[in-house]
């Protein structure tokens, strides 16, 4: 068996990215064990590695010149005059050198969870949901979310169990636990963006709990749009509200949502398939590389989604203040 050297880099070690329970762990991660199918991996240093995966957080990658694979699930577009090859969750038109994972597939152990299958009876679902809809969000930092928040807890008591707008008395313990008894759940992203769709549509599928969506314009492509409310379609907040609502009081209507399948066709998307992942990083590991110099310039999260620094620094500073004025009861 071949043996291959490999290293990561700017990742935040035992915290964030690839593992849902917030870890990463370079010697115990999707990536080695993948790889692990065709090759002895060793995991070491950057100085003496052959290959080098590496991330958003930093930018030791930068002394690395060998070959190198980009990989976020942070909504960051991949640049390749930095690197050879990308993982992302973008859709890239015809190109060889990236491969889609978005996500969303960390947080689904099994993708079987997800399909429906004959004989699947939502109305016994339906007789479960004891609460209307529930919000668990501890990053404030997206205006539009916020917003809806505020727009349809006037309208009917919405309960939110993260960190930010709490009004549960302190944050829930187990996301998948507490949305669980709820027909509807508050599934807006971050930041809405071509391909980037997170946990945040999957765990209320996973849960049985109706989502209303904000995020990804071609989440279509992905789920089955007559399985979700998608905010997106409709032409105003408030109009997707008065959906919301009547969708809440009329049990078929609910019904007829929930009996669709999540996905489209009722099957898993591809990358799903470790046997395709294993197959991309291995296509990744004997294709030709760039003989061009590389050029690097500083990124920062969702640089493509923000116009400049001004107007990133400008959100953030109104949507912070808005989850004070949330705390002291003036919004």
């Amino acid at each position: 068996m071949t043996t291959l050297k490999l290293a990561f880099s700017d990742f935040i070690f035992n915290r964030h990215d690839t593992d849902k329970f917030g870890r990463f762990d370079p010697k115990d991660n999707v990536f080695t064990r993948l790889l692990a199918r065709a090759y002895e991996v060793r995991v070491v240093p950057l100085a003496e590695a052959e290959v080098l995966i590496y991330s958003t957080f930093g930018q030791a990658h930068r002394t690395f010149h060998g070959r190198k694979i980009f990989f976020t699930s942070e909504n960051v577009l991949p640049d390749f005059n930095e690197c050879d090859f990308a993982i992302s969750f973008c859709h890239p038109p015809d190109e060889p050198r990236h491969f889609r994972l978005p996500q969303y597939v960390f947080y689904v152990d099994e993708p079987s969870g997800l399909i429906k299958e004959p004989g699947f009876d939502a109305a016994a679902i339906l007789k479960t949901k004891t609460k209307f809809c529930n919000f668990v969000v501890s990053n404030p930092r997206c205006l539009e979310r916020n917003k809806f928040f505020r727009m349809l807890h006037r309208r009917k008591p919405v309960d939110s169990g993260g960190r930010h707008f709490n009004n549960l008395g302190k944050p829930i313990a187990n996301k998948l636990a507490f949305i669980r008894d709820y027909k509807f759940t508050l599934a807006f992203e971050n930041s809405s963006s071509s391909g980037y769709t997170t946990e945040k549509l999957v765990e209320p599928m996973l849960a049985g709990s109706l989502p209303i969506y904000w995020g990804n314009p071609e989440v279509a492509r992905d789920f089955n749009p007559r399985s979700f409310i998608n905010v997106s379609d409709f032409p105003s907040f408030d109009a997707a509200i008065e959906h919301i609502l009547k969708v809440d009081a009329d049990d078929g209507l609910y019904l007829s949502y929930l009996r669709e399948p999540w996905f489209n066709g009722n099957t898993p998307p591809q990358w799903f398939d470790p046997m395709i992942q294993f197959q991309a990083l291995q296509g990744f590991l004997s294709a030709p590389r760039s003989s061009s110099p590389r050029v690097y310039r500083d990124r920062k999260l969702r640089s493509h989604a923000y116009s400049s620094d001004l107007h990133r620094a400008l959100s953030g500073l109104a949507c912070r203040l808005d989850g004070q004025l949330w705390k002291l009861g003036w919004r």
